[in-house]
């Protein structure tokens, strides 16, 4: 189907109408499945002019990241090279879990419009409206497992960097893999993978991020709610999502093979230069206790480093806030 679309979006990028009769003879469609084109790509977000006796043309493209637009602007190896989309699902990362058992390649993205069931860490619910980028990828990467900690890091710095370039905003990072923008979070970073022994057979990472969407409207916890936002929110101004995601995965690409050939060292500088809390007063929130402290620095296995009472302590999960 997506071949097909992608000659009958070629065959509308004019800048004469197209007659009815003409698309049909061009693209091998029948006539009656004209209409049906039109009506799914208009609600892709394309935008179709239509005139009686004159036909149709194309008057703006979408910012959908579909399989083939992605195909289009693309720039890596392997990342995005297959795509599934889907206009509604319940959870990319459920999706693409399911792929990933039954073999598919590393570098399969599963992107959706929007999530019934998404899902963060610690099996938390996520908002995931129409507007946003919610979008999983499997990867299966030449590392140890021990070294699998540093990918939701790459991950967050392929994020960050996307944000920065597409948006032209000043994203930072939380840990242990929060992006956000004026203090406020805008995408977050899931990690799925399966191993065995002292090899790793996949790792699905699960990537959502607040692009377009109206934050005020989501249904969060009341808490949470001030600490959320949009890249739309925080900038006034819509990100590209096609472009956002090509330049998401491009850079996870990019990220990910630095991994495995220098290892957490170059992942790790990069991620504190990127920093939103390192050398300021934080507050770790953990199941069984409550610690405050100074985030000092970011270890080879991803853990921080708290300055507590005149002594360092390793974290490896809590809930952050920043004094």
């Amino acid at each position: 189907m997506s071949d097909r679309l992608q000659q009958f979006i070629q065959l509308l990028r004019t800048d004469d109408f197209m007659s009815g009769q003409d698309l049909a003879r061009k693209s091998g469609i029948s006539r009656s499945a004209i209409w049906k084109y039109i009506v799914k790509l208009r609600r892709y977000g394309y935008s179709i002019e239509s005139r009686r006796g004159m036909g149709y043309r194309l008057t703006a493209r979408t910012d959908l990241p579909v399989p083939w637009e992605l195909e289009e602007i693309l720039k890596t190896s392997f990342v995005g090279r297959k795509v599934v989309f889907k206009e509604s699902v319940d959870s990319t990362q459920s999706l693409a879990l399911r792929l990933a058992e039954k073999g598919e390649a590393s570098g399969l993205v599963v992107i959706a419009e929007q999530q019934t069931a998404g899902r963060g860490r610690l099996k938390r619910k996520w908002a995931s409206p129409k507007g946003g980028l919610w979008l999983s990828v499997i990867l299966k990467p030449s590392i140890t497992i021990t070294m699998s900690t540093m990918l939701p890091f790459a991950a967050a710095l392929a994020v960050c960097d996307a944000i920065r370039e597409s948006a032209k905003a000043d994203a930072k990072l939380k840990w242990p893999n929060d992006v956000m923008i004026s203090g406020k979070k805008v995408a977050g970073i899931l990690l799925d993978m399966s191993a065995e022994a002292d090899r790793i057979n996949y790792v699905v990472i699960g990537i959502g991020i607040n692009a377009n969407n109206d934050t005020s409207k989501l249904k969060i916890d009341r808490h949470a709610k001030p600490d959320i936002s949009s890249i739309k929110d925080s900038t006034g101004k819509e990100v590209n999502r096609l472009e956002l995601a090509a330049n998401l995965l491009s850079k996870l690409e990019i990220y990910c093979s630095v991994l495995e050939k220098y290892g957490p060292d170059p992942i790790i500088r990069e991620w504190k230069s990127r920093s939103d809390m390192l050398g300021k007063k934080i507050t770790i929130v953990q199941q069984d206790r409550t610690l405050s402290g100074i985030a000092s620095d970011i270890k080879e296995d991803g853990s921080l480093v708290l300055k507590h009472k005149r002594k360092e302590i390793n974290i490896v999960a809590g809930d952050i806030i920043i004094s």
